[in-house]
């Protein structure tokens, strides 16, 4: 499997997925990768109802995910798109032994307590401390809602805006 694409987006899968990143890189299947939606049937029914049938949407917890991407790294199969909800995920997934090198932002929705550092992006100090960690450990991190946009690097704007 060749995994094209790591994004978090708290919408995960959503028309700018379907509509733009799934023919833009030819993908066949996405993975969610969450510890609370497996256990969900209701919502993991209707993320599965958002892709098209001929997409194959499996939805798993991180370290499943994780193990799946990297025991099928290098042999031929599926084009796929991994799903984060959250830089949580992705600094678990990293800890899972996730081998990571470029991480795509797409949306993390402004709550209260949060400080929006983009249009789509808003982040809380435990996200700044997993951007941090995601620093260190060498991940390109761009903000890309959708493939003909051009990639923001969230690091450099972060340290731009002193807030890294």
């Amino acid at each position: 499997m060749t995994t094209t694409l790591f994004r978090v987006d708290d919408r995960l899968i959503h028309g700018q997925i379907i509509a733009a990143w799934v023919p833009h890189i030819r993908a066949t299947r996405i993975i969610v990768a969450d510890d609370q939606l497996p256990q969900n049937m209701m919502l993991s029914k209707i993320l599965r109802l958002a892709a098209p049938t001929n997409l194959r949407v499996e939805i798993l917890s991180v370290r499943q995910a994780v193990a799946l991407v990297e025991q099928q790294r290098s042999g031929p199969g599926l084009l796929t798109i991994m799903l984060f909800a959250g830089l949580d995920a992705v600094v678990q997934a990293l800890a899972d032994g996730l081998d990571l090198v470029e991480l795509n932002l797409g949306n993390i929705r402004n709550t209260a307590g949060k400080l929006q550092v983009a249009e789509s992006i808003s982040l809380d100090r435990k996200e700044i401390e997993d951007l941090r960690e995601l620093q260190k450990q060498d991940v390109k991190v761009t903000i890309q809602p959708v493939p003909t946009a051009p990639a923001v690097d969230l690091i450099a704007l972060m340290q731009h805006k002193g807030l890294l």
